[in-house]
């Protein structure tokens, strides 16, 4: 394979390329006919890079040249409008100033008949959340605390690179590795929940929160390099809530809200505001006491709007799809047996062979749990929409954390 030069331009002969071409100039070559639309890698939250999947049909037959060595090149699109020449090439960093917009992109091929692909646009870009990581990657990264209050966190690098996939066009695909685990705190044992929304101050960086036994709510900031910023308390009196979790953007505003649920089952949402305070909590649900885990990965069904999972005292496993607003879709459920797992949390995009899953347009976070011997399993979703399948052993020894973050 090799490394990954799919469609490397620099950002002088990409404005060169593009201003004297007929893919962009003044008589723009008409959109093609085909049926294909360019795949886009990635996920549509703060952190991720963004980058095409396949090249396929009319871009296959175009003869590379210096600045565009496939036979093609990018122009990639916010809210319908190109960006900045410094930021087209082969991948897009999605960036705090990105939040909000839809991002999309053109396919300029470079054949004696240009031909012009236009891929779909993703939802208004989300806050970074708990998939993104803790190194400023863009990649999931496991974070757990040790029995013992010490936070380890597990990096994941993912190398793109080019390749044929199956059906015979060339492919993104990703192959991953993992670093050495370091502790990256000490200490948090005197925190009785611990989680993650995601980014929470608006700096593009994923953050932890922790409620201490007297109901105090702390913040450590993410500094995006695997460490943290100074902590500072940004709430009190929580010790009414006997679960707190960190969802995502779970009334689609964009920023990363908080859900907790108090001793009598109710749930109430704690919106963000996306500078690291609260907007007005609200009451989302009744009847939450009968469930012993809340578990919150993310989008896993590429609706756009996130999903919470919750475990019963049979070991049923329930999704509840937010809808985006507030508020929720039908549950249905997602497993049984899940009384066996110690421990459950998201995943993020574990794998991305061939970007399978891995789709800016249509995220699909998987689950990891701990079972009772100790061994970390993958739970994946399906991209076809038939929820969780696999049970893929992906780890040992993971009995020492009594939280996954």
């Amino acid at each position: 394979m090799g490394n990954f030069r799919l469609f490397a331009v620099k950002a002088a002969a990409f404005g060169a390329l593009l201003m004297g071409s007929t893919a962009v100039g003044a008589a723009p070559a008409a959109a093609n006919t085909q049926d294909w639309v360019p795949p886009m890698l990635g996920m549509p939250y703060v952190g991720s890079e963004l980058t095409i999947g396949k090249a396929d049909y009319g871009l296959q037959d175009c003869q590379p040249t210096a600045d565009a060595p496939h036979g093609f090149v990018m122009e990639w699109l916010s809210n319908g409008e190109p960006l900045p020449a410094e930021r087209q090439g082969e991948f897009l960093k999605l960036l705090p100033e990105d939040q909000g917009n839809r991002i999309s992109f053109n396919v300029h091929g470079v054949c004696s008949e240009s031909e012009v692909f236009h891929s779909g646009e993703t939802a208004p870009i989300a806050a970074s959340t708990r998939s993104m990581g803790w190194t400023g990657r863009g990649n999931f990264e496991l974070l757990g605390r040790t029995n013992d209050g010490n936070l380890v966190l597990y990096p994941h690098v993912y190398t793109p690179e080019y390749s044929i996939c199956p059906s015979g066009a060339g492919c993104v695909n990703y192959t991953h590795t993992s670093e050495a685990p370091r502790v990256i705190g000490r200490g948090f044992n005197i925190f009785d929940i611990v989680f993650s929304t995601g980014d929470f101050d608006g700096d593009g960086n994923n953050d932890l929160l922790g409620r201490d036994r007297n109901g105090t709510l702390h913040i450590y900031p993410g500094d995006g390099r695997g460490g943290w910023l100074p902590p500072s308390q940004i709430g009190w009196g929580w010790n009414i809530f006997d679960t707190v979790v960190g969802p995502g953007d779970f009334d689609g505003d964009g920023n990363n809200d908080v859900l907790a649920r108090d001793t009598a089952g109710d749930l109430y949402l704690y919106p963000g505001d996306g500078d690291g305070g609260w907007l007005a909590p609200s009451h989302v649900g009744t009847g939450w006491d009968v469930m012993n885990k809340l578990v919150t990965p993310g989008d896993t069904d590429g609706d756009g709007a996130v999903d919470i999972y919750a475990r019963d005292q049979a070991g049923l496993l329930h999704q509840y799809p937010a809808d985006g607003n507030g508020g929720w879709k039908a549950p249905s459920i997602a497993g049984h047996g899940w009384e066996l797992m110690a421990e459950i949390s998201g995943a993020g995009v574990y794998e991305r062979i061939f970007g399978f899953r891995y789709s800016a347009l249509k995220p699909l976070n998987d689950i990891v749990a701990i079972d009772e011997t100790g061994d970390l399993r993958l739970f994946s979703n399906s991209e076809y929409g038939a929820g969780l399948f696999g049970n893929t052993h992906i780890g040992t020894g993971w009995g020492i954390f009594n939280t996954l973050i």
